[in-house]
């Protein structure tokens, strides 16, 4: 409906109710727009109106960009290695223990709960 009466009447203002269902949004979402100044508009009387214009400039200022082309970033370095630490491992239920050392990284001996 609300478009068959733009066509009709050839005018390039719209209601609030008009740009939300334009630019598919919520029209307390235009109101917020208008009020916080990023969305220009009139105000005749107690409504609001929006030019046609002015929705096609608010449109483009949203426009996501691709980035531009940068130049080859230089190779990352390489990252050290947690050094290796020798951990004895638990004692055998029952029997001897077992002295054979094992070689683990940090990481995998915080996971095995060796701390």
């Amino acid at each position: 409906m609300s478009r068959v009466n733009q066509s009709r009447t050839g005018t390039d203002l719209l209601t609030v109710e008009q740009v939300a269902d334009y630019l598919q949004l919520n029209k307390l979402t235009i109101y917020k727009y208008i009020r916080d100044g990023r969305l220009p508009a009139v105000k005749i009387g107690k409504v609001y109106r929006v030019r046609k214009p002015d929705i096609e400039a608010f449109l483009e200022s949203k426009r996501i960009r691709p980035p531009e082309a940068s130049p080859a970033k230089p190779a990352r370095p390489a990252v050290a290695r947690p050094e290796e630490i020798a951990v004895a491992p638990p004692p055998r239920r029952g029997g001897k223990p077992d002295i054979r050392e094992e070689t683990i990284n940090p990481m995998e001996w915080m996971s095995r709960g060796l701390h």
